[in-house]
């Protein structure tokens, strides 16, 4: 009998490494089982995950497109399609309306190589930019769903778009940069991006590294959860270049992100991060080790907020920013007390001064 947890842990692996093929073989076995549980299993994940686009095109690849799973993940895809057609529709008209208003801005954690589709398209512009990028929106029918004072991050929609813009000036979390806006303009690049349901277009987007060094950021700092696509974004930069990834993590002083993500991730999947290893401090304090290791059957993972605090009271003491610890924790969903908890925090990871 075919033992769930570890395939869709070995599903995990080849979809994050980009071994689409062994994925597809994996996918038909499923398929050609008949094993409700192991089948449902796989539709729960597929739909977690939001890869149903993915497993569908590999029984359509296999000739077994009459299958139940098929007939199931093909309702599911579909869906992804459609939610991928209104991104790209509205990113155009997004992109269009900035550049004849001549805004600069780079679009990041939007797209990625599994072709996950998420909620919004996540956009930065310059501070100085920020008024003229509002009056520009709100022109060509973009509507705010958000107070237009909260400048570092603010939503829009227009009429029959599910998609939200989260128009931002810096990318943050209550309010307090985790990546300097200064590091994705410098690591901004033009693509032409060939669009679904509607005609290329050019835009600006981060390079491979910088949108890597996001995804670490906003999963360990901001969401404390660890998605499929951020694996697979953050793998690639390793591919690439490493040295690359390394350097801005540590100019952005995100070691302690960087080690909560790769740990979690060696722990999870037992792929090698070795790659990204070095001297720093992070990898030195080992009692944060047993973090981040609980095993989880499948992705997203989830990271504890203590990792989240940890990280970000660590990068603002190292960039020597006057941000207020109580300002931090009052605005975290964690437990009470946050004067006692702030007091242990500094002097555990060695914060005070």
């Amino acid at each position: 009998m075919i033992n769930g947890k570890l395939l869709l842990k070995h599903l995990t692996k080849v979809l994050v490494t980009g071994d689409l093929e062994e994925a597809g073989d994996l996918i038909e076995l499923l398929a050609r089982s008949h094993e409700r549980v192991l089948v449902n299993q796989l539709i729960q994940y597929a739909r977690r995950n939001r890869v149903s686009h993915i497993f569908y095109g590999a029984l359509l690849e296999r000739g077994i497109a009459n299958s139940e799973l098929a007939g199931i993940l093909a309702v599911d895809a579909g869906t992804i399609h459609e939610s991928a057609c209104h991104r790209d529709k509205l990113l155009s008209l997004l992109v269009e309306a900035l550049e004849e208003g001549g805004v600069d801005y780079v679009v990041f954690k939007t797209f990625n190589d599994l072709g996950v589709v998420d909620v919004d398209i996540d956009i930065i512009v310059e501070p100085e930019s920020y008024l003229d990028a509002v009056k520009i929106l709100l022109e060509k029918g973009f509507k705010p769903i958000d107070d237009l004072s909260k400048t570092y991050a603010t939503g829009f929609m227009v009429k029959d778009n599910p998609v939200i813009v989260d128009l931002h000036t810096d990318v943050t979390i209550l309010g307090i940069p985790y990546v300097r806006r200064e590091t994705m303009f410098s690591h901004k690049v033009r693509i032409n991006y060939k669009a679904k349901c509607s005609r290329p277009f050019n835009l600006n987007i981060l390079d491979t590294h910088a949108e890597a060094l996001v995804r670490i950021g906003h999963s360990v700092v901001k969401e404390a959860e660890i998605r499929l696509e951020d694996i697979s974004e953050v793998l690639k930069a390793v591919k690439e270049k490493p040295s690359e990834l390394k350097k801005l993590v540590k100019a952005e002083k995100l070691n302690f992100a960087l080690f909560f993500f790769t740990e979690k991730i060696e722990s999870e999947l037992g792929i090698s991060m070795e790659a990204l290893e070095g001297d720093d401090e992070a990898r030195a304090l080992g009692v944060l080790r047993g973090l981040v290791t609980r095993s989880e059957d499948a992705p997203p993972y989830h990271l504890p907020r203590l990792a989240s605090i940890i990280t970000l009271l660590h990068r603002i003491h190292e960039i020597r920013e006057d941000y207020s610890v109580l300002r931090i924790l009052s605005n975290i969903k964690y437990p009470r007390n946050a004067a006692h908890i702030g007091g242990l925090l500094l002097k555990r990871v060695g914060l005070h001064e």
